[in-house]
């Protein structure tokens, strides 16, 4: 009988581990769910048209136009708009050197649409290519959860969440999310464990709190399941700084009574020097 009953406790014991190790399995599972179901409602699918036009003195003028997309995501709502963070590289554009002749000059025009098809017009406030960080603003998108900053750097080995369109796959109400794992950063990189592919650069990254911790931007050399993003610290630095700057700009105009605040001026077109870089 002794034998018995000590095999029973064993058996009851290894029962109850095994109700708990179930019970915290569905309910990380339910917690996974519920902050990708939060964070896909912030998703912004962003498209960029360049308008080139290159004019030699006294010929007709040479037209073309580019398309790019790219994954973004909201982090501040205020009466008139949002913000919304995306990678530098897409609000950049890149042309031939200003030595050039004639010089090519371009236009850019910014369209985001909602996770729930709703689009809007998008004007770039900030862009810093070095980290390749991108802060727009997107006037009239009132209504939309934003994306909590984490105030701390993951540690190897975290669990992260990603919320993009690669190769522009999404549709309204649908968009793909992935999980993975942060490695570690060196010098300006923080390296993650998640797939990635045009249009997945400008993505969020987040950590198991559904807290922001990274921008996709590119993945590495001939390994795209391998993607990188800023620091978290240079990351945080950038919002901080930009945030506040046009917040505080912002404000200053409502008082002076001018409108239009974030409208693209009315210029002509500007000529930027080429800038080379490896992303998706």
């Amino acid at each position: 009988m002794k034998g018995v009953e000590t095999r029973f406790k064993s058996s009851m014991f290894l029962l109850s581990l095994l109700l708990v190790c179930l019970s915290s399995c569905a309910s990380s599972a339910v917690a996974s769910s519920a902050i990708l179901q939060d964070a896909r409602e912030s998703f912004l699918y962003l498209e960029k048209k360049v308008k080139l036009q290159q004019c030699p003195v006294g010929g007709k003028c040479l037209k073309h136009e580019m398309n790019s997309m790219a994954s973004g995501f909201v982090i501040k709502v205020d009466n008139e708009g949002a913000y919304a963070l995306t990678a530098a590289h897409f609000c950049d554009t890149e042309v031939p050197p200003v030595a050039v002749s004639p010089p090519i000059t371009h236009k850019d025009f910014f369209t985001v649409t909602t996770l729930k098809g709703d689009e809007y017009k998008a004007t770039v406030l900030a862009s810093d290519m070095k980290h390749d960080i991108c802060l727009l603003y997107v006037e009239g998108l009132t209504e939309i959860p934003v994306i909590r900053i984490a105030t701390k750097a993951p540690a190897p080995g975290d669990k992260v969440y990603n919320v993009a369109a690669p190769r522009g796959i999404w549709q309204p109400n649908m968009v793909p999310l992935f999980e993975g794992i942060y490695n570690g950063s060196s010098g300006k990189y923080a390296f993650y464990s998640l797939p990635a592919n045009p249009g997945s650069s400008g993505s969020m990254i987040l950590n198991e709190k559904g807290h922001l911790i990274g921008v996709l931007h590119s993945v590495y050399i001939r390994f795209p399941e391998i993607a990188l993003s800023s620091r978290h610290r240079y990351l945080l630095k950038f919002i901080k700084k930009n945030v506040k700057k046009y917040v505080t700009y912002k404000s200053v105009m409502r008082i002076l009574d001018l409108k239009n605040l974030f409208k693209p001026p009315e210029e002509t077109l500007t000529v930027k020097p080429i800038k080379v870089i490896e992303s998706k």
